[in-house]
């Protein structure tokens, strides 16, 4: 049978029964207090609260003129948050930068880029790679710049992405594709700004 309650340990012993008859212990005088030894009331005053202190609004030199208040302070400026773009500010101008959604999309761009000839760099990504992270606003600053390549991010775990990425010996990222008409001229592997700006710049020249 389940135990339904805790009982709490006896602490107390049961009391001895009181004596019918208890000695009764002789009684003591009082005493009488000398009046030394009385209380007096303190003859100290009783303390008077002091009222709190208010501006002075009122000038020594001039009396009934008000005095002129200071103007009230500005709060101190919230530092700036520091983000990774800053070290690649983008110029002004429209991005050329296409986000493909999907691996029919991106069989439908390389198929146009090859049969129309057209200059684009393809931009091959994932978004678990540091470096592709910290290559973004750099290819983005280059979009910008170059507003006449297309820019094309390829997400590397598209789904059905996998044997297409195979034939192009896409085996690390971040890895970038430039076709000059419709044909790969060059391509650079990892996050190398300067083989990258290089790259642009020469397609740039091509065209």
């Amino acid at each position: 049978m389940a135990r339904r309650l805790c009982r709490l340990p006896r602490l107390l012993l049961p009391l001895a029964a009181a004596p019918k008859h208890q000695p009764r212990l002789p009684a003591i005088p009082a005493l009488n207090p000398s009046p030394a030894a009385r209380l007096r009331p303190s003859s100290s005053p009783t303390p008077t609260p002091s009222l709190p202190a208010f501006p002075r609004l009122f000038s020594s030199s001039s009396a009934g003129t008000p005095e002129t208040p200071p103007p009230p302070r500005r709060p101190p400026a919230s530092p700036r948050p520091w983000t990774g773009a800053d070290s690649f500010p983008a110029p002004a101008g429209d991005s050329s930068m296409v986000v493909v959604g999907s691996a029919d999309s991106y069989e439908d761009i390389h198929a146009k880029v090859q049969a129309e000839k057209l200059p684009a760099v393809f931009y091959y990504t994932a978004v678990w790679c540091g470096p592709c992270r910290a290559m973004a606003p750099v290819i983005e600053k280059m979009s910008r710049q170059y507003p006449k390549i297309p820019v094309y991010k390829v997400d590397i775990d598209m789904e059905g992405l996998g044997t297409r990425l195979s034939n192009l010996k896409i085996f690390s990222i971040p890895t970038f594709h430039f076709y000059h008409k419709g044909e790969k001229s060059s391509e650079v592997v990892g996050a190398d700004v300067k083989k990258l700006e290089a790259a642009m710049e020469s397609l740039h020249k091509q065209q």
